[in-house]
């Protein structure tokens, strides 16, 4: 991956400005024996120094970035995992206000897009992180619980929604039996939907939980390599 091919480029260059170092002046005085280099000489020499340097200086740049990116993308599907996980594996639909059904609307985007969004980011880990790697295989285990969650919310929300429209219209109307109807009819479409969707996100607790442990490994070991460089 890009961060060993970093390391062996700088190896490289160090190598070749060593050579240019013994290589120059083994000729230089082995030719001139003890005679001071020219100011061309030296000028010529400091020009190849400064060109090494930035090569090494533009390389630890770009291993910087790619650590940061690492970070950051780590983070980032933590972040949103956070989000599923309170916001929306925690909504008690009853809560929800009767606005004619916009904040059902609302919930149902806002679910979809957090699952899209957590692709997309899982996407970019496997791109900074090998296969094998437990936090690629840990991001992994959380996604596919948010799939089977989606999966379900693809199937049972819907009924959800048509169920409080209703039984927001009876409340509307005043209609004491209409009422209880639709009341009957929300629970046993919450019941359906929760039923299917609390294992999974009992599942998707487990898989986070463990996502964060080789998450916090990862940074406290970044941590302690720049303590050692500072």
């Amino acid at each position: 991956m890009l961060e060993g091919m970093i390391s062996t480029a700088v190896v490289i260059i160090a190598g070749i400005l060593g050579f240019l170092f013994r290589g120059y002046f083994g000729s230089y005085v082995s030719e001139k024996g003890k005679n001071l280099a020219t100011k061309e000489d030296i000028a010529q020499i400091t020009a190849q120094i400064e060109n090494v340097k930035a090569s090494i200086q533009t390389l630890a740049q770009l291993k910087t970035d790619y650590e940061q990116q690492r970070r950051h993308w780590l983070l980032s599907f933590y972040d949103s995992s956070i989000e599923m996980l309170y916001e929306k594996f925690s909504m008690n639909f009853g809560d929800l206000p009767f606005d004619n059904g916009h904040s059902l609307f609302e919930f149902q985007q806002s679910f979809r897009g957090i699952v899209t969004s957590m692709v997309k980011k899982y996407q970019r880990i496997v791109l900074y992180f090998e296969h094998e790697d437990s936090l690629r295989v840990n991001a992994e285990k959380v996604l596919t619980t948010v799939l089977e969650a989606d999966s379900v919310f693809k199937k049972r929300f819907g009924q959800i929604k048509i169920t409080l429209m209703e039984e927001a219209n009876a409340f509307k109307s005043g209609d004491r039996q209409r009422i209880d109807e639709t009341v009957a009819m929300s629970n046993d479409a919450n019941k359906l939907y929760w039923d299917q969707m609390r294992p999974i996100t009992e599942n998707f607790h487990d898989a986070l939980r463990q996502y964060l442990t080789v998450v916090n490994q990862f940074l406290r070991k970044d941590s302690d390599i720049d303590s050692q460089i500072s």
